[in-house]
């Protein structure tokens, strides 16, 4: 079995960029992807990478960057709310089902002593256990 170097042909000597601190790359500054020194234009948003000079591009770069900064702290404080904002829509939605859900479980629970059944109070306990932690959800403090 012939070694390396025997054949002509050794093995890549690739190493980690981290252990050189090496950049290979540059961000883009519209949405961050890492490209290639070589790439004109970013392999994600398609946004330009050619470093002009001249104040509109200083002016370009300078709205990139403090809209880059922006949705960083947008993302940071949606993080510290937990991560919960939720459309009005939504939450009435939610809010609608746990009052179906709670007053089903009611009425079938109510339904169930009157019967004697005992799998039907499983069941509207089951719903009315749904119901009351849609709602809990919904209204426990997101601080």
């Amino acid at each position: 079995m012939p070694e390396n170097g025997e054949n002509g042909v050794d093995k890549p000597k690739k190493e980690p960029i981290a252990l050189h601190n090496r950049q290979d790359y540059r961000l883009c500054l519209n949405c961050g992807f890492p490209n290639r020194q070589a790439d004109t234009a970013c392999l994600y948003c398609n946004t330009s990478l050619v470093e002009d000079t001249g104040f509109l591009s200083w002016l370009k770069q300078s709205y990139y960057i403090l809209r880059w900064r922006y949705q960083l702290r947008q993302k940071r404080e949606n993080l510290k709310r937990g991560g919960r904002s939720m459309s009005w829509g939504k939450g009435l939605g939610y809010f609608g089902l746990g009052i179906v859900l709670s007053f089903s479980g009611v009425y079938f629970f109510s339904h169930s002593i009157s019967e004697n059944s005992f799998s039907t109070g499983l069941i509207a306990l089951l719903l009315l256990g749904y119901g009351v932690f849609t709602l809990r959800g919904l209204f426990r403090n997101k601080e």
